[in-house]
C-alpha cells in the first residue's frame, strides 16, 4: 500500500496527544506541591509560578495571536499563588487546544509553532519538577512522551525536546502515516532496552537503570520494570528489586520473568520455601521465553534443602526445555552420579548392619 503524506489533521491529532500528555504532567506536579502547603508557598515555587504565567501569556500572544506589540498588561509580572497559576495553566492549555482543533494555523507554520510550544511547556514543567524533587520526598511520574526526544540530565529529571524538522518530516514522508508514531515509540523503547543491557555488561548499573527507566516513557511494560529491579539486585538491593518485580507483575500478570526473579531474590536471602512458590508461578505463566529458568532455580532451592531427587527432577525438566545448555547437562550428570553413589552406599550399609544387636 502506498501511504499518502500525513494530513494537517493528522499532525493536529499528534500535537493534541502530546499536549494532553504535557498537561497531565503539569497536573501531577501541581497536585504534589499543593498537597504540601508549606512547600507550595516557598520562594522557589512562587518565583516559578510568576515566571511561567508571564511567559505563557507572551508565548500565546506572539506565536498564536501573531501580536508582537507588548502593552502594559503583558509587561507586568503578576505575583500569583500556585493554586491561581494552576487554574490559569488549565485555561492556557484549553486555549491552545481550541486553536489547534479549529485548524486555523497555516500548514507551513505548524511544525515550527508546535515545536516552540511543546518545548516551552516541557521546559517549564521540568523546572517545576526539579523544585518538587529538591523540596519534597514525593515521586512524580514522568510523562510518556510521543513526539519529544528524551535527554538525561545531571538533576535526574530528563529534558524533553522536539525539533520542527521532526514534525515537518512526519508530514512530508510518504511512509509516515499516523501509525508510524507507534513504531517510533517501539523503536526508541527497544534502543533504550538494548542500551541498558550494554551498560549492565559494562557493570554500569546506575546508567543501565536510567536507560530502562527512560524506556518506560515510550512503553510501560513489565519487561522494563523487571529490568530495573534486576539492576538493583546486581547492587545487592533486594528490597528495591522485589518492589519492581511486583510492579512488573501488576503491569502484566502473564509475564513470567518477574515471578522467577522475585523467587531468585528470596532464595538469595535464604527464603527457600517462599522462593519455590514464586518459581511455580513462573513455570505456569503464559508469557515466558526462558521457561527453563524457574526449573533451574527450583533445582537450586531443593539443593539448598538437600532434597537431591527433587533437585534432579527440576534440572532434568530444565534440560528438556533447553537441550543445548551444556552447563545443565553437566549439572544433571553430576547429580545423577551423586545420587547413584548415595543409593549404593545406603544399600551396602543396610546389608552390613546386623538385624539384631546385643
Amino acid at each position: 500500500m502506498d501511504f499518502q503524506p500525513m494530513t494537517n489533521e493528522g499532525l493536529t491529532h499528534l500535537a493534541l496527544s502530546e499536549l494532553h500528555t504535557c498537561q497531565s504532567y503539569y497536573q501531577r506536579l501541581f497536585y504534589a506541591l499543593l498537597e504540601l502547603s508549606e512547600v507550595s508557598s516557598t520562594t522557589a515555587v512562587r518565583s516559578w509560578a510568576a515566571s511561567f504565567h508571564h511567559q505563557a501569556k507572551l508565548h500565546l500572544k506572539r506565536h498564536f495571536l501573531n501580536q508582537d506589540d507588548i502593552n502594559e498588561e503583558y509587561q507586568t509580572i503578576e505575583t500569583l499563588s500556585l493554586f491561581e497559576v494552576k487554574d490559569k495553566t488549565r485555561i492556557y492549555f484549553k486555549t491552545i487546544e481550541g486553536l489547534l482543533s479549529l485548524q486555523v494555523i497555516e500548514e507551513e507554520k505548524f511544525p515550527t509553532l508546535m515545536s516552540l510550544t511543546l518545548n516551552f511547556l516541557f521546559l517549564h514543567a521540568r523546572r517545576l519538577h526539579i523544585i518538587v524533587k529538591d523540596q519534597t520526598n514525593l515521586q512524580v511520574d514522568l510523562p510518556r512522551v510521543c513526539l519529544m526526544d528524551t535527554m538525561a540530565t545531571d538533576e535526574g529529571i530528563p529534558a524533553y525536546r522536539v525539533d520542527s524538522e521532526t514534525i515537518f518530516n512526519l508530514k512530508e514522508d510518504r511512509q509516515a502515516p499516523i501509525r508510524s508514531l507507534t513504531n517510533q515509540r517501539e523503536k526508541k523503547y527497544d534502543e533504550l532496552i538494548q542500551k541498558g543491557h550494554v551498560w549492565v555488561n559494562k557493570k554500569e548499573h546506575d546508567l543501565a537503570r536510567e536507560s530502562f527507566l527512560r524506556a518506560l516513557n515510550f512503553q510501560e511494560t513489565a519487561e522494563a520494570y523487571n529490568l530495573i529491579g534486576w539492576t538493583y539486585s546486581l547492587d545487592g538491593q533486594f528490597e528495591k528489586a522485589k518492589k519492581f518485580c511486583l510492579k512488573a507483575i501488576q503491569t502484566d500478570p502473564a509475564y513470567g520473568a518477574p515471578y522467577n526473579d522475585l523467587g531468585s531474590y528470596l532464595l538469595a536471602e535464604g527464603e527457600v520455601n517462599e522462593s519455590l512458590k514464586w518459581f511455580e508461578l513462573a513455570k505456569n505463566s503464559r508469557n515466558y521465553q526462558n521457561r527453563e529458568y524457574p526449573y533451574i532455580n527450583a533445582g537450586r532451592a531443593y539443593m539448598n534443602k538437600r532434597e537431591f531427587k527433587k533437585a534432579l527432577k527440576e534440572f532434568s525438566m530444565a534440560l528438556t526445555l533447553a537441550p543445548f545448555n551444556e552447563e545443565l547437562h553437566h549439572t544433571v550428570q553430576r547429580l545423577k552420579e551423586t545420587l547413584a553413589k548415595s543409593e549404593l552406599y545406603s544399600y551396602e550399609e543396610e546389608q552390613t548392619t546386623p538385624l539384631f544387636q546385643d
